[in-house]
C-alpha cells in the first residue's frame, strides 16, 4: 500500500546561488517623493507612499508655487551655508582669525570644538528646514494639504525614500522643524534617502564570488593623505583590486564590453571644465585629462551594445563637486552617466570636503559595505549618525546617494587567501596595494588660504 513520504530540507546544497532575488531580499521603499520642472520652469510635486491609501480624488500631488530656477538656486544656498562650516575660522574679540587654520577641515572627530560645532550644526539644520519650507511654501489649498501629508511624513524616523528629482537638491541636508529640539531634524539623519532621476538603464544580476572585484583610480598626489593608505590596504586586502592612475587606463578599460567590477573607488579631484558654451564636471586622477560624463558615455556606448556587456558596480566618487550637476541644468554629470550605463549606484559629496574627513568616511563605508550584510542606503544613515552623534561631525550629511539604496555587495564566504593589485597598464605592473608617499595635491597645497579639500 503506498504511503506519502514526509519530507524535510534543512541544507539547501546550491547556497541560495541559483535565485537571484529581487531587490536583493530588501523590503520597498516607503515613500517616493517626485520633483518635476515643466519647459515654462513650473515645478511639481508627487509622493507616493507605500501601503497607504492616497486621497480618494487623486494621488498626493501639487504644483508649486516656486519655480525650478527657485529651487535651484535654494538648493546652491544651502551647498553655500554647508561650505562655510568647512571654511569655520575662529575669530578673537577684536575680530582677527586666531588658532589654526580652518580646524574643521583638520580632523574628522570634533568633539573636542563641541561647544563650536553643535550652535553651528543646529544653525545648518535651520537652514535645511527653512529651504524645504520655501520649496514646499504657498496657500493654494492643494498644496497646503500635501505640504501638510509630505512633511507629517518627513517628521517620522526610519523610512527609506526615494526622491525622483529632475532638479538636484542635496536633500540629506534638508531638516524638518522637529518638536524634540534634542532630535537632529536633517532628513539624512532621519531616513534612508536616495536621488534617481536617470534613464532606464541595463540591469544585471549581481555577481556572487569570494573575493569582490574593485578598482582604486586615483590621483596619487593625494597618497598618504588622512587614512587614504588605510583605505588602499583594505581593498588590497579584501578584494581583488585594480589600481589606475591615469584617465587612459580608466578610459580603456570603460572601453571593455565585459567591465566586470563589484565597486569603483575615486580618490581624486573634482574638476569643472569649460570651454565656450560647454561645462561639465568630471575627475581628474593623475594626469591632466579630465573624465567626464560625455567621455564614460563615449567609451562605454559601444560596448554596451555587445551581447556580453557587463557593467555593474557601486560608485564611489570621493572628489570634490563630482555629485554634484555643472552649472546648467541640461548638462549630465558624471554619476549620472554611470547609472545609465548600469552601475548599481554612485556615491558623491555635495560640497568641496575636507581631505581628511573624506578618507575616514570611505574606510568606514567601505569596511561596511565589503561585508556584504547591509545596503548602501542603511550604511550611509549609519555613518551619519556615527559622526554626528558620535564625533559632532555633520559632513556625513553632504554625501548624496544616486539610485543606490539598495546596493547590496554579495559576498561568497571565502577560504582563499587574497588576491594582490596589479596596475591594468602593462609597463611595471606594482607589486603593492599602497600607493607611494605623498604629502599633498600638487593643485591644492597647504596653506592659510582654504582647507584641503578633494
Amino acid at each position: 500500500m503506498p504511503h506519502e513520504l514526509h519530507t524535510e530540507v534543512v541544507h539547501d546544497p546550491s547556497g541560495d546561488l541559483t535565485r537571484w532575488p529581487g531587490d536583493h531580499g530588501q523590503r520597498p521603499l516607503d515613500l517616493t517623493v517626485v520633483l518635476t520642472v515643466g519647459s515654462d520652469d513650473r515645478a511639481e510635486m508627487i509622493a507616493l507612499p507605500t501601503g497607504k491609501r492616497a486621497p480618494r480624488t487623486r494621488v498626493h500631488r501639487a504644483r508649486l508655487q516656486v519655480t525650478g530656477t527657485a529651487i535651484r538656486h535654494q538648493a546652491d544656498r544651502l551647498r553655500g551655508r554647508w561650505q562655510e562650516f568647512v571654511r569655520h575660522q575662529p575669530l578673537d574679540a577684536d575680530g582677527m582669525p586666531y588658532g589654526p587654520p580652518f580646524p574643521f577641515a583638520a580632523t574628522h572627530d570634533l568633539s573636542h570644538s563641541r561647544n563650536t560645532v553643535v550652535p553651528l550644526t543646529g544653525e545648518l539644520a535651520r537652514t535645511g528646514a527653512y529651504t524645504l519650507d520655501r520649496i514646499l511654501a504657498g496657500t493654494d489649498g492643494d498644496l497646503v494639504r500635501f505640504r501638510e501629508f509630505l512633511l507629517g511624513e518627513l517628521r517620522r524616523e526610519g523610512l527609506r525614500i526615494s526622491f525622483d528629482s529632475e532638479v538636484s537638491v542635496p536633500w540629506p541636508m534638508l531638516a524638518v522643524r522637529a518638536e524634540d529640539p534634542a532630535t537632529p531634524s536633517f532628513l539624512g539623519h532621519r531616513h534612508e534617502i536616495e536621488q534617481t532621476g536617470a534613464s532606464y538603464a541595463p540591469v544585471h544580476a549581481p555577481a556572487v564570488r569570494p573575493l569582490p572585484v574593485t578598482s582604486l583610480n586615483t590621483d596619487t598626489a593625494l597618497d598618504g593623505v588622512g587614512c587614504a593608505d588605510d583605505v588602499a590596504r583594505l581593498l588590497g586586502e579584501r578584494t581583488k583590486l585594480t589600481v589606475r592612475t591615469h584617465a587612459d587606463d580608466l578610459l580603456s578599460s570603460l572601453a571593455d564590453a565585459e567591465f566586470d567590477e563589484d565597486l569603483m573607488y575615486f580618490w581624486c579631484h573634482g574638476a569643472f571644465d569649460e570651454y565656450g558654451v560647454h561645462r561639465t564636471v568630471g575627475i581628474r586622477l593623475s594626469d591632466s585629462k579630465v573624465v567626464d560624463a560625455d567621455l564614460v558615455h563615449q567609451h562605454r556606448e559601444e560596448a554596451r551594445a555587445a551581447r556580453d556587456s557587463v557593467f555593474r558596480p557601486f560608485v564611489l566618487l570621493n572628489a570634490c563637486h563630482a555629485g554634484v550637476p555643472a552649472a546648467s541644468a541640461e548638462l549630465e554629470y558624471l554619476g549620472r552617466a554611470f547609472v545609465e550605463h548600469g552601475a548599481t549606484g554612485v556615491l558623491g559629496p555635495q560640497i568641496e570636503i575636507p581631505q581628511v574627513f573624506a578618507s575616514q568616511y570611505a574606510r568606514a563605508f567601505l569596511d561596511r559595505y565589503l561585508a556584504g550584510s547591509r545596503t548602501a542606503g542603511e550604511i550611509c544613515r549609519a555613518l551619519v549618525r556615527h559622526f554626528l552623534d558620535e564625533l559632532h561631525n555633520p559632513l556625513a550629511l553632504a554625501y548624496l546617494l544616486y539610485c543606490g539604496i539598495d546596493s547590496l555587495l554579495e559576498v561568497r564566504p571565502c577560504t582563499s587567501s587574497p588576491l594582490t593589485s596589479t596596475n591594468e597598464d602593462a609597463s611595471a605592473a606594482p607589486t603593492a596595494v599602497i600607493p607611494s608617499q605623498a604629502t599633498g595635491s600638487p593643485s591644492i597645497s597647504p596653506s592659510t588660504s582654504g582647507p584641503r579639500s578633494g
